[in-house]
């Protein structure tokens, strides 16, 4: 029964993150909390949400050369970059090889693994901003990290 518990608790945390990540402003004020704890894991945010579109746009029966574009961006933005690191999410690099050698394949599931590897990445960090912004008002979260951030550059800086 204990574990049970536990699993429809843990379900619950999940689609709720999922549901977040798809809310405009929560992702935003997430992607904003966790590029204090990790230069990849705000392009980490942006990655699954990019993907999100791609697999809606893949759902909507628009022509190929469309998809064809979108997987190009995606690859170039984060798999790989121009700008170092060429992989710019935190994704192992056989997954990224993976994508490259499968690129020219359309379809929702090119990014599924990277995709998977990102969400469970992300959610490690959803209860601490849970938590974080448990104490604020919905307008006070993006002024309460912006001044993490001013500190945490103070620091490196110093």
């Amino acid at each position: 029964q204990h574990v049970d518990n536990k699993w429809v608790s843990l379900s619950r945390e999940i689609i709720a993150f999922r549901k977040a990540l798809l809310n405009p402003v929560t992702a935003y004020q997430f992607q904003r909390f966790v590029s204090l704890k990790g230069d990849l894991l705000e392009n980490g945010v942006l990655f699954w949400l990019e993907v999100q579109k791609y697999k809606d746009l893949c759902h909507s029966h628009c022509d190929d050369a469309t998809v064809q574009k979108k997987i190009t961006a995606i690859i170039d933005c984060f798999i790989n970059s121009a700008v170092p690191p060429a992989l710019q999410i935190d994704i192992p690099v056989e997954q990224a090889k993976k994508i490259l050698e499968h690129r020219k394949e359309l379809g929702p599931y090119i990014f599924r693994e990277a995709q998977m590897t990102i969400f469970a990445l992300l959610f490690k960090f959803w209860p601490k901003f849970c938590e974080f912004r448990s104490n604020l008002p919905n307008d006070q979260i993006l002024l309460a990290l912006e001044r993490k951030k001013e500190i945490k550059m103070g620091k490196k800086e110093g």
